[in-house]
């Protein structure tokens, strides 16, 4: 770390210590955080069902999501080893074939003629979908030092505080990189705008400029633009459900539906593309029909009745059941469910998020689900 004429570059080699060899052959390739590809130091951040954030490789105790070969049959655990789940009727025992009729949970193999094979068009849960980690084992928590020595209860010490000094230098890190990025992208902002007043002249080019960020949004925000023209537009914007979270699992190409209480049966009003590709549905079949398709003979009712109760009290939910595809083949979703409120506070729309999680993953959770089900019984 001999002295640098960038400061930058300062605070980027005083961080290498603290990651990887990727991740500092990636700050080596590519010299500053504005250009750094976030996935080299955030690629192994999952989440858990409750929301909390977990660095898989500061976390030797947890379980993550990631499938290392993408299953194509669910399987669940039979005494001390896992069996698969006997596959769904497929798409004829849904009635989305017929269009005057509500969808129905997907029925036993057999009910119907069977449907075709509708193989994944790609991995169905990319690096960068929501990904999620849950620790193995509640014994042991990490705040009890109960049983251990002094030189023990020493070395857990200095872990948690390498852990915090890590997660800090990750966050910070993050923050620069997003300031970075805000400021440059202003700075090229204004230099657009004086561009075209050098060449419309200066009262032109206001008028120009004011009468497009009016039609692109009359709050303030263009589509385009990362900050406000005042604290109420940015208000504004931010109780906008389709500018704000639908926005960004669009542009993170998420797995989700949206759907509208509204209407009878709350509907879908709009799947993404990698919904489809997950359960291997067209859009025509599955526009203005309610979820309940992905349900099957061996879905949890518990499961199912705690997204019901979800909905109808308006509160998000994170929660891993079993779902069938279209030609009857399963997989384990860890479904992630969320009203969207306009900014009177009323909810307006649904959405629910589906993850592919791998068959370890949905034991240990499952398990989890059934003690908390059997403690309410």
């Amino acid at each position: 770390t001999a002295k640098q004429s960038n400061s930058t570059k300062i605070i980027i080699m005083s961080y290498n210590p603290m990651y990887t060899t990727s991740t500092q052959q990636a700050v080596a390739q590519r010299g500053t955080p504005a250009t750094l590809n976030l996935d080299d130091i955030f690629g192994d951040v999952m989440f858990t069902p409750d929301g909390d954030t977990v660095f898989l490789s500061e976390e030797q105790d947890t379980l993550p999501s990631g499938e290392k070969e993408v299953s194509t049959m669910a399987r669940k655990v039979q005494g001390d080893r896992f069996v698969p789940v006997q596959r769904g009727g497929g798409l004829y025992t849904t009635q989305l074939h017929e269009r005057e009729k509500p969808a129905l949970t997907m029925g036993a193999a057999g009910q119907a003629p069977s449907y075709q094979s509708v193989p994944f068009k790609k991995a169905p849960q990319e690096r960068h979908h929501l990904q999620y980690a849950l620790p193995k084992s509640k014994k042991g928590s990490r705040g009890s030092t109960r049983g251990m020595s002094e030189q023990q209860k020493s070395e857990r010490r200095e872990r948690n505080r390498e852990h915090a000094k890590r997660s800090r230098i990750r966050k910070k890190f993050l923050l620069e990189s997003l300031q970075q990025s805000v400021a440059l992208l202003k700075e090229e902002n204004e230099k657009l705008k004086s561009s075209i007043a050098d060449h419309l002249g200066a009262a032109k080019a206001h008028e120009l400029i004011n009468a497009h960020q009016e039609q692109t949004n009359p709050s303030g925000l263009s589509d385009a633009a990362l900050i406000a023209s005042s604290q109420g537009a940015a208000n504004k914007v931010l109780d906008d459900p389709d500018f704000s979270f639908i926005k960004a699992l669009q542009t993170a190409q998420q797995n989700f539906v949206v759907t509208d209480p509204s209407l009878p049966d709350n509907p879908i009003v709009y799947a993404s593309q990698g919904f489809l590709n997950l359960t291997g549905y067209s859009l025509d079949q599955i526009l203005g029909r309610n979820c309940r398709f992905l349900q099957g003979p061996e879905t949890d009712p518990k499961a199912v009745e705690r997204i019901r109760h979800a909905i109808d009290q308006g509160n998000d939910l994170s929660v891993c059941l079993l779902n069938y595809r279209v030609d009857g083949t399963t997989f384990w979703n860890q479904f992630f469910i969320a009203a969207l409120r306009d900014a009177s506070g009323n909810i307006t729309n649904f959405v629910g998020v589906q993850c592919k999680v791998s068959d370890q993953y949905a034991a240990s959770v499952t398990k989890e689900q059934e003690d908390e089900d059997n403690e309410e019984d």
